[in-house]
């Protein structure tokens, strides 16, 4: 899930840090925004129509007197102003939304509260907040993920009166093919389609299941075994964005700004920040190289192939077209704004358990102003996520020497 994690006052409780921390390593993206500057973001910040968002969540879990700078003693009513959240939220308009059309106005607002009274439940209903207590962090996620779940269907749902192609295959909830619409104007209550920036060719997994993380998963390995082409990598990470979402923390934009100098040139994949460019988040270029590449030389002053420096030279290569002033209107028609900086990345090659390998990767890497990734790292953030599942999973595959 990406979720925006708010609370009422300017710092974390205990409970918070635990969600965060526990939420975060069950590989959720969770981006903290001050409670304030999150009804500002919605209203008036270009970036949240930018944004992925799944659910906002805020903690009302301070203490009733709180204290200003100068120590100075006021009474606080943090469901009062979580609810206060809540109302602007429903009432932003329909044609602020995000980068898949979602409304920002529909979207579930989770408040976490340790006072016994929540208020009437017909104001609550009324601006389908949803009011729990504070518990464990793990089932407080359970909670959340329940609540976004059901707003899941009720999208799709939306998406089918909308006039695009949904169906569920192997526990994977997708949409398309190129998302193609019978009537672009077409609103729902939760889709506003002339903020689609979608342009996917094909199915789109837009929603996952047990079975469908499991799916996911098996095919993925059977991708690696057969030391599947770049290209076709490339196709499966376009069709399943969660896979590159989880590993990268990022949206996966696929071959896209196509650069106007030099032309015809575009990176793998842009990992735009799910909140957009917001408060000094960068984007990542990701640039993709086939699993069965090799990563390093050996020998005395073993160091990366040749594939990896031309790998590295392209990322720093679209680097430097992103910030060419002649490529401005392309980037705002990939991305929606213009990146101030950029991190770099490459995924490339499998991982090795030889100690000796390791070790000159960790070196070569502290030397290098590019991140590389191997597929074995991205396919561990899938096992990982379905070993944090009640239902066991064992893994067929072994690692390369």
């Amino acid at each position: 899930m990406n979720l925006i994690f708010t609370t009422v006052e300017n710092r974390l409780t205990l409970e918070g840090q635990d969600y965060l921390e526990a939420w975060r390593e069950r590989f959720n993206i969770v981006e903290s925004m001050a409670i304030h500057d999150l009804a500002n973001y919605l209203y008036f910040a270009p970036a949240s129509r930018l944004a992925l968002v799944d659910a906002i969540v805020c903690m009302a879990d301070s203490e009733m007197i709180a204290f200003d700078s100068e120590m100075v003693p006021r009474y606080v009513e943090p469901l009062s102003e979580a609810l206060s959240l809540a109302r602007k939220v429903r009432d932003l308009p329909d044609d602020c939304a995000m980068s898949d059309g979602r409304k920002w106005r529909t979207v579930p607002i989770i408040v976490f509260c340790n006072m016994h009274g929540y208020g009437s439940a017909a104001a609550l209903k009324h601006i389908r907040c949803h009011v729990l207590r504070i518990t464990t962090a793990i089932h407080a996620l359970i909670s959340v993920q329940r609540i976004v779940d059901e707003y899941h269907d009720q999208v799709l749902e939306d998406y089918k009166s909308s006039g695009l192609l949904v169906r569920v295959e192997y526990g994977r909830f997708q949409v398309g093919p190129a998302l193609r619409r019978k009537n672009p104007d077409c609103e729902t209550e939760h889709y506003y389609p002339p903020a689609d920036r979608r342009n996917n060719k094909g199915w789109l997994t837009v929603r996952r299941d047990d079975q469908g993380l499991r799916r996911d998963l098996e095919l993925f390995e059977s991708l690696l075994n057969r030391n599947a082409p770049e290209s076709e990598m490339h196709r499966f990470f376009e069709e399943h964005p969660a896979i590159l979402m989880e590993a990268r923390l990022g949206i996966p934009i696929s071959h896209r700004p196509n650069f106007s100098q030099p032309s015809q040139t575009k990176p793998d994949f842009i990992m735009s920040p799910i909140l957009g460019p917001y408060d000094g988040r960068v984007a990542e270029i990701l640039e993709l190289k086939g699993p069965s590449e090799s990563i390093l030389t050996r020998g005395l002053h073993g160091g990366f192939s040749a594939k990896v420096h031309h790998a590295v030279d392209q990322v720093r290569d679209y680097d430097r077209y992103m910030g060419d002033p002649s490529n401005v209107q392309e980037i705002l028609r990939a991305l929606g704004y213009v990146p101030r900086d950029s991190r770099l990345a490459v995924l490339i090659g499998r991982s090795s358990k030889n100690r000796v390998d390791a070790e000159v990767l960790a070196l070569r890497q502290r030397e290098l102003d590019v991140k590389l990734v191997t597929y074995d790292e991205v396919f561990e953030t899938q096992v990982n996520r379905v070993c944090a599942e009640p239902r066991p999973y064992r893994i067929r595959s072994s690692w390369p020497d």
